[in-house]
């Protein structure tokens, strides 16, 4: 069996169906004007089967979503950065800086002014699955960048 055949049959096969739990596709969504958004379906899906809590990670041009659990395993790989050595200590700032903790609350994501205005979200903004996270760009960036 190849390697494409033994995938499809993964990612098509019942039994994994009900284990498969993450972030695929792109939705394009609204925003209110406090910065809320709706969460799609499957995205919600998958956010309920980790837990409420998220943290969103502004990484010019776009924002990255990281469930809890995904943020708690980013951060043991960073903690083998040395927080005394100039250059680590850099990258750590930058990181954690332009982090904060949101919840999902109702299918409903609250994202704060200061990051909204770091990805140059307005109204509309496109949401971008990566498998254990997803990004939020404006559509402007998200066409430039090569996105459909």
């Amino acid at each position: 069996m190849s390697q494409n055949v033994i995938l499809c049959h993964l990612l098509s096969n019942p039994q994994t169906e009900k284990k498969m739990s993450s972030f695929l596709g792109t939705y394009n969504i609204s925003l209110d004007d406090k910065g809320r958004f709706n969460v799609p379906a499957k995205f919600r899906g998958t956010l309920e089967q980790s837990g409420p809590q998220l943290v969103v990670c502004a990484m010019e041009p776009f924002l990255v979503v990281f469930p809890y659990k995904e943020w708690a395993e980013n951060e043991e790989k960073l903690s083998s950065l040395n927080a005394f050595a100039k250059e680590d200590r850099t990258r750590l700032r930058e990181f954690y800086s332009r982090a904060t903790e949101c919840e999902m609350k109702s299918g409903k994501i609250l994202l704060p002014l200061n990051l909204r205005d770091i990805a140059g979200l307005k109204k509309e903004a496109v949401l971008v699955g990566m498998s254990k996270t997803f990004e939020i760009w404006s559509p402007e960036r998200w066409d430039k960048q090569g996105g459909e």
